[in-house]
C-alpha cells in the first residue's frame, strides 16, 4: 500500500493541468485518462493483494468437526488476547505486529489520493466553466432553440445595428460543404467559439458531441457554453432533452472550416462587419 500511495503522489505531481488554448475535448481527455491510469494501478494492488492473501491463507483442511470455531469468552481470558484476532465488531488492527500502523498508513493514502483527484479535477473544470473568457479573441455566437431547431446569430450582443448581425436565416451553409444543412453553425477551426443559448418555447438541451460542449437551453435565460474544433468536417448539434413529438429529430450541422475560408465566407455576407472578425486576420 506504501508503494501504491507513493506511486500516486508521483503521478499527482506529473498530472497534466490544463493550459491555455487547450479545448473542452482536451481537457475532459485529460481527466479520463488520469482517472484510468490511478484505477488501474489501485484496482491492481488490491486484487492482487486480495488474491495473495487468499493464497497465502488457504487451507486444504475441512472444518466439519469445528476445530477451527473460536470461543470469544475464553479468548479474552488468555494472555494472548492483544496478538489474537480482534472481536467483532473491532477494526483488524492486527495488534502488536505492526498491523494498526499499516492499516492507518493506507487509510492516510487514500485520503490523499482522494483529495488530491478532487482538486484537481476541481482545477481542470473551472478551466472549462470561465465558458471561454480566458480564450481571448473568440467567436460569439447566440443560439435559440425552438421546437425543432436552432437558429444562429453571430456577434449580436456587439453591435447596435441590427443590419450588422449574420443570422442563419440569412445564409446557406450549403455552398460551404454540399452536405450541410444551410443554416448550419459555420466556425472556423482553430479558434474559440462562445455560444449564449437560450429557447423561445420550451426547455431544450443543446449539445455537440464531438467538441464536449453542452448547455441548456431555457426560456427567457441564457446558458453559456464553448469549445474549440480543431479539425475541420461536418459535425452534428442535438437537443438532449426530451421536448416534444419532434425531439428526435431536432439535430444541427456544425461545419467546421478553414480560418481564411470562414473570413472569406464571413466578409461576403451582406449584412456582416468585417471587423468583428479583424483579429483571425491569416497570415499569408
Amino acid at each position: 500500500m506504501l508503494g501504491t500511495g507513493l506511486t500516486g503522489s508521483s503521478i499527482l505531481r506529473h498530472m497534466p493541468v490544463a493550459q491555455a488554448g487547450q479545448s473542452q475535448a482536451d481537457v475532459f481527455g485529460q481527466l479520463y485518462l488520469v482517472f484510468l491510469v490511478l484505477g488501474t494501478i489501485v484496482g491492481t494492488v488490491v486484487i492482487s493483494y486480495t488474491v495473495y492473501n487468499a493464497y497465502k491463507y488457504r487451507t486444504t483442511v475441512g472444518d466439519a468437526d469445528g476445530r477451527y470455531d473460536v470461543d470469544e469468552e475464553e479468548l479474552a481470558e488468555t494472555d494472548d488476547y492483544d496478538v489474537a484476532r480482534p472481536r467483532q465488531g473491532e477494526i483488524p488492527t492486527g495488534q502488536g505486529k505492526g498491523g494498526g500502523k499499516k492499516l492507518f498508513m493506507s487509510f492516510g493514502i487514500s485520503a490523499f489520493l482522494v483529495l488530491g483527484l478532487i482538486i484537481y479535477s476541481y482545477t481542470m473544470l473551472l478551466y472549462v466553466e470561465d465558458t471561454g473568457q480566458g480564450q481571448g479573441n473568440a467567436i460569439e455566437v447566440d443560439v435559440e432553440g425552438y421546437q425543432f431547431g436552432w437558429d444562429y446569430t453571430y456577434f449580436e450582443d456587439e453591435v447596435s445595428n441590427d443590419s450588422q448581425v449574420l443570422a442563419s436565416s440569412d445564409y446557406n451553409a450549403t455552398k460551404l460543404h454540399p452536405e450541410a444543412d444551410s443554416d448550419a453553425l459555420v466556425v472556423p477551426k482553430g479558434t474559440t467559439v462562445r455560444l449564449d443559448v437560450t429557447s423561445r418555447d420550451v426547455w431544450h438541451n443543446y449539445g455537440i458531441p464531438e467538441f464536449r460542449a453542452k448547455t441548456d437551453a431555457i426560456p427567457g435565460e441564457t446558458t453559456h457554453t464553448w469549445f474549440k474544433a480543431e479539425k475541420t468536417g461536418l459535425y452534428q448539434a442535438n437537443c438532449y432533452e426530451l421536448c416534444g413529438q419532434g425531439h428526435s429529430n431536432m439535430n444541427g450541422d456544425v461545419l467546421v472550416v478553414e480560418k481564411q475560408r470562414f473570413i472569406d465566407w464571413y466578409t461576403s455576407q451582406e449584412n456582416t462587419d468585417a471587423s468583428q472578425i479583424e483579429f483571425m486576420e491569416v497570415s499569408s
